[in-house]
């Protein structure tokens, strides 16, 4: 079994009078392949250790490997080739740029890969296509609606095939129309082999992965991998 994702005894303390613990400590193992859900109050420290699985922050103890490749002690420059090479990221909020259209927002995510600016809009179209948004390429963010700017988002964090796609609340700040659309995405992804894990608190989004994670006070309560 590969693993895609792994987090050992991982912490994440924030200095100060008192301390902040998001993460006090967690195991997690998530093997390619699979659809996890991690879910949890607000403030549980869910997605805290969404940004340590995907090496956006440092643990302060323990080990994070992605796709088999410690990140806990790499540099910056290595980790972030690690991050754009074998992970997928998407956003609660999008992280668009304005002034760019939906294919050239798509192409960033093939920026730190070396790869042509002409290859790069080639399989920016790609991803568009594989998203249902191919007719819209050429449309600024400000021009798509919820949905469509998620689903730009989504195409971007794909498009360099990676080992896993990890989203952050991604039907946050959707409707019910777009939010039922993006499941269908997802969990479409997945039966294409795709490894997929979501931060929610949404318990429709979470029936949709095959696996449940809930964390509490910075630890796991439940797992349902583990039958936990």
């Amino acid at each position: 079994m590969r693993i895609a994702l792994e987090a050992v005894g991982v912490r994440k303390v924030y200095p100060g009078p008192p301390p902040v613990v998001p993460v006090a400590g967690i195991d997690l193992c998530v093997a390619e392949g699979e659809s996890v859900a991690v879910v949890g109050p607000s403030g549980s420290g869910k997605s805290t250790l969404l940004h340590l699985l995907a090496a956006l922050d440092r643990p302060t103890a323990g080990t994070v490997r992605i796709d088999g490749i410690d990140v806990s002690g790499l540099p910056d420059a290595e980790v972030a080739g690690v991050r754009a090479h074998r992970l997928g990221i998407v956003f609660q909020q999008f992280h668009l740029i304005d002034s760019l259209t939906a294919v050239d927002n798509v192409a960033t995510g093939l920026l730190y890969r070396g790869i042509r600016a002409a290859r790069r809009r080639h399989l920016a179209r790609t991803a568009l296509d594989r998203v249902g948004l191919g007719h819209r390429e050429r449309h600024r963010p400000t021009e798509l609606s919820g949905g469509e700017r998620q689903r730009v988002a989504i195409a971007r964090a794909i498009v360099g095939e990676p080992a896993a796609v990890l989203a952050d609340e991604p039907t946050g700040n959707l409707d019910s129309v777009a939010a039922a659309g993006l499941l269908d995405l997802l969990t479409g992804l997945h039966r294409d082999g795709a490894t997929v894990l979501v931060v929610t608190h949404d318990a429709v989004v979470a029936s949709t992965m095959h696996r449940q994670v809930e964390v509490r006070d910075g630890l796991i309560a439940r797992d349902s991998g583990t039958g936990r």
